[in-house]
């Protein structure tokens, strides 16, 4: 069953792959309405991602104007018991050679938060690969912030653990045994929903509010509840957006839309969480779950469907526990969710943490490499697809398929179908397009050397450009179809991806989603002389600003996004789809480079 299940994702994409091909040297009919069918669903499928993505914007936007600092100190004061207020942090930050002025701002960025002092423990999670300097450099971020903190450690992924594959995850699993051994005391006081762990990259800068709005946010929820949330931040890879080249600013342009609109939309379909991400102790530590696998590469999106099918599994346990005690199921309300459903909720906490792209020192090439390289590593995550269907076969086995809900069902083929349409519909999308453009260049040139372009000439000279347009075009039908083809809804589509992303982009570079919300109370006379997460003064851009960062970002879409979906979408997932089919799971880990 693993194994059929590892195949599943390259037969559907080389099988769709293949049948482009065929239909393409067989029938051009069969071939243009393959193209369209998949053209209209991406058409479809992206505007659904810019007006979800508009409406991500606003919600930042409502967000990052409120105090959570306040707030979470209102509701402190007004509890009855210190108890219902009690919210502990730890964030662990993987990381692997990374600059360790990087880190220290990083650290240095999470000690600006009103808990740090008091609630919030921080993990360094060190590959014990880096060597000796490896350990120094943590030493020294140590003594340099551990006034910051509660409390502050290290831990050292050892190297060659049988089992270990090299990256994230296995680093992250490491680090998360290493602190609940060093706080182990500490935290079996507390109750594990009221624990909240948060994963980020070392690169990572949360909101300086983040921490107290994921305490407010918890705080609102029932232990149940909190015990089977996974909070997410958008994350926006803006921190150095004009210093690498187009193509990797329209992937973190698609980014963007992807990660807020999957964020505001989650009436159809549970997103996943991504990069920087929060959950409760309660979770982490279920015996379902028992922490993050050691041998996976998408670390983020495999702990989601890791929890996502615990929490379905715990559901039916508990319901053959209770048949086995002889006592009735409790009815809904009373917090006990249906047998076989998920419980898991990815909730939104719209307060964005901003991160760098991957960049080279070496020049715009070695960047544009870089770049690939991790698009590799991100193409590598089809195996989520292969997990999926592994836990549903084995679901639908255990319990039967008409044992399984439909809300169950929907759940996990929605799932199943957004892994499907980032990793393998869109790719073969991109790569039907490349084959029509190709297929035209023949006739125009056969369209040329018959004389075409010399009788169109001489007609536009007698009778005017248009009425030769329409000629050559085969009537005034066919010049409609044309017109309603390249300038129907395309355009409009594109501009409200331009627009919502230039929203976003402007908000970061101006302050209004990075900077820290100060109320009139704390005496703060100019908001204009604050700094954002990355130490720059809030500046307005103007209208003549605004407008010209929108024709760059429209600019880079028209004239590179087709090269980044081939660059760093078909070429990657094509050969992890086909790493996937030869060898398994089994991926090797690909580090890029990022900027000093």
């Amino acid at each position: 069953m693993p194994t059929f299940c590892c195949w599943v994702p390259g037969v559907c994409l080389f099988s769709m792959m293949f049948g482009v091909v065929v239909a393409a040297f067989c029938s051009s009919t069969w071939f243009y309405a393959i193209t369209a069918a998949l053209s209209a669903f991406t058409l479809s499928y992206t505007t659904q991602l810019a007006v979800a993505c508009a409406f991500g914007a606003y919600l930042m936007r409502r967000a990052c104007a409120v105090d959570w600092d306040d707030r979470l100190k209102d509701i402190q004061e007004n509890s009855e018991s210190a108890v219902d207020t009690a919210i502990e942090h730890i964030v662990i930050l993987p990381n692997y050679a990374e600059d360790e002025l990087m880190l220290q701002h990083t650290l240095e960025n999470i000690g600006k938060s009103c808990m740090a002092r008091e609630n919030m423990r921080v993990v360094l999670a060190m590959e014990a690969r880096e060597g000796p300097g490896g350990q120094q450099k943590a030493e020294r971020l140590i003594e340099n912030t551990k006034h910051l903190f509660a409390g502050i450690m290290a831990a050292y992924h050892p190297v060659g653990v049988p089992g270990d594959l090299a990256g994230k995850s296995s680093n992250t699993q490491f680090a998360y045994r290493a602190c609940l051994q060093h706080w182990g005391g500490f935290l079996s006081q507390l109750d594990p929903s009221r624990v909240l762990l948060t994963v980020g990259d070392a690169d990572t800068l949360w909101h300086p509010q983040f921490f107290s709005a994921l305490a407010c946010e918890a705080m609102t929820l029932t232990a149940t509840e909190r015990a089977w949330s996974i909070w997410q931040p958008p994350v926006l890879l803006l921190r150095n957006l004009f210093s690498v080249p187009g193509p990797t600013r329209v992937s973190a342009y698609a980014t963007i839309l992807f990660e807020l609109a999957g964020l505001a939309n989650q009436k159809f379909g549970t997103h996943f969480c991504y990069s920087a991400y929060s959950l409760s102790l309660a979770l982490t530590s279920h015996p379902l779950v028992s922490g993050w696998d050691r041998d996976v590469i998408a670390e983020d999106h495999h702990m989601f469907c890791k929890c996502y099918f615990a929490s379905i599994r715990d559901t039916i346990e508990t319901k053959k526990a209770n048949a086995n005690r002889h006592v009735l199921q409790a009815p809904n309300n009373s917090g006990t969710a249906p047998a076989a459903t998920p419980q898991v909720v990815l909730r939104p906490v719209y307060l964005p943490a901003i991160s760098y792209l991957v960049e080279s020192s070496d020049g715009w090439v070695a960047s544009i490499h870089a770049r690939f390289q991790q698009a590799r590593r991100h193409s590598q995550g089809i195996a989520e697809l292969s997990y999926v269907f592994l836990q549903y076969f084995h679901l639908v086995r255990e319990n039967g398929f008409f044992g399984l809900p439909a809300r169950t069902h929907a759940g996990i083929l929605g799932i199943a179908g957004k892994m499907g349409s980032v990793h393998i519909v869109n790719q073969v999308q991109a790569m039907a397009l490349v084959i029509a453009s190709l297929l035209l260049i023949p006739g125009a040139i056969a369209w040329v050397c018959s004389g075409g372009l010399e009788a169109t000439l001489a007609t536009a000279s007698t009778t005017g450009y248009l009425a030769a347009i329409v000629e050559a075009t085969g009537g005034l039908g066919s010049l409609l179809k044309y017109i309603l083809a390249i300038f129907g809804p395309i355009p409009p589509m594109g501009l409200l991806m331009t627009a919502t992303t230039t929203l976003v982009v402007m908000d970061v570079l101006e302050g209004t989603l990075t900077q820290p919300t100060i109320t009139k109370s704390k005496g703060v006379k100019n908001k204009d002389q604050l700094v954002d997460v990355q130490g720059a003064e809030k500046h307005e851009h103007g209208f003549m600003g605004r407008l010209k960062l929108f024709i760059q970002i429209q600019n880079d879409y028209f004239s590179m996004a087709h090269f980044c979906l081939l660059a760093y979408g078909l070429a990657p997932v094509t050969l992890a789809a086909w790493s996937l089919l030869r060898r398994g799971h089994k991926f090797e880990y690909i580090v890029a480079a990022k900027p000093n």
